[in-house]
């Protein structure tokens, strides 16, 4: 194993490609619960660039590696790479040759499970699954909508919705997204702009018994206005870079809201239902039933430029990934 490896980091807030800088670390002492993972695949997600922006700057403390998801091989005492693959989440940052992970934490990958799918788990397809499972009540039935509907997640959505028997109404901005979505599970498509003149009920009969909000700004107030009364109403992204009016969406319309963080459910999760989920995930894949996207493109760790350009793309269909050579 070398004694120093490749990796990118920021000290300070700024443009991704600006701020980001490679950089030669030293491989770390180890302590008794932590484990070394030898990276092979990191992806580039828009959670990934929230902090480099600096939107989180009261609790991101710099410098820092940014990366909150990918899949590695275990290192052993000696040094050597085994074969057994481990998650590199709740580490300390994937866009590197070597994460430190804490070893009650480590999420194994199994065998029949491939490298790109297990790197891509985590922060999507875990956060529908826990908002689908656990922190909204819905029934088979129900309507749920999403908005945001051409971002990654709302495939994942469309895939998980459709198994619990939920009916998805997802919003686009561009309709031709419309058939991937209609052909992973969604019930309905429905354009932003036909939403903005219309309520759901009226357009299809019915209104939704639950929204979740990718978006905010006038595109999460719109959404919530198709909710009925006491519904919920779930603010999971802000891809409009504007907050809602979460005093009219409470007051006004007489909504349950709330704010969903992904590493506020892993902070009061048990080891048991951390370890549970991704099992149920890895089952649903094994199964067919969950189908992540294959990698639009894999960089190099020195290419990093390259590859944040590319997952700025809006063209861009699936991931960009980073591996260490």
């Amino acid at each position: 194993m070398p004694q120093t490896f490749p990796r990118l980091r920021f000290s300070r807030f700024g443009s991704p490609e600006q701020v980001i800088a490679l950089e030669d670390a030293v491989i770390p002492a180890l302590q008794p619960n932590q484990l070394l993972v030898q990276m092979r695949y990191a992806p580039i997600n828009p959670s990934d660039l929230i902090p480099i922006y600096g939107q989180y700057a009261h609790r991101t403390l710099l410098p820092q590696v940014p990366g909150y998801e990918g899949v590695g091989v275990a290192v052993d005492p000696r040094g050597q790479p085994t074969d057994r693959r481990a998650l590199t989440v709740m580490g300390n940052g994937s866009w590197q040759s070597f994460v430190t992970i804490d070893s009650a934490k480590a999420i194994w990958v199994p065998d029949d499970i491939d490298d790109a799918t297990a790197a891509q788990i985590y922060i999507n397809p875990l956060t529908c699954w826990v908002l689908l499972t656990q922190w909204l009540q819905l029934n088979a039935g129900d309507i749920l909508m999403i908005n945001g509907g051409g971002s990654a997640i709302g495939l994942l959505f469309c895939q998980l919705a459709a198994l619990r028997g939920i009916r998805l109404v997802v919003v686009v901005r561009n309709p031709t997204h419309r058939q991937a979505l209609l052909n992973a599970g969604a019930w309905r498509v429905v354009e932003g702009q036909l939403l903005q003149q219309y309520r759901l009920q009226q357009l299809t009969g019915h209104a939704a018994r639950a929204a979740i909000d990718c978006v905010g700004g006038e595109d999460g107030l719109h959404l919530a206005l198709s909710v009925s009364v006491t519904g919920d109403f779930v603010a999971l992204g802000l891809l409009g870079n504007r907050q809602v009016d979460w005093q009219y969406i409470s007051r006004q319309l007489r909504l349950r809201t709330s704010l969903f963080h992904l590493r506020k459910w892993n902070a009061q999760a048990t080891a048991v239902q951390w370890q549970a989920a991704f099992q149920q995930l890895f089952n649903l894949v094994r199964r067919g039933q969950l189908v992540l996207q294959s990698p639009a493109a894999i960089y190099p760790l020195r290419h990093y430029k390259l590859a944040l350009q590319h997952a700025a793309d809006s063209k861009t269909q699936g991931k960009v990934f980073f591996t260490p050579e």
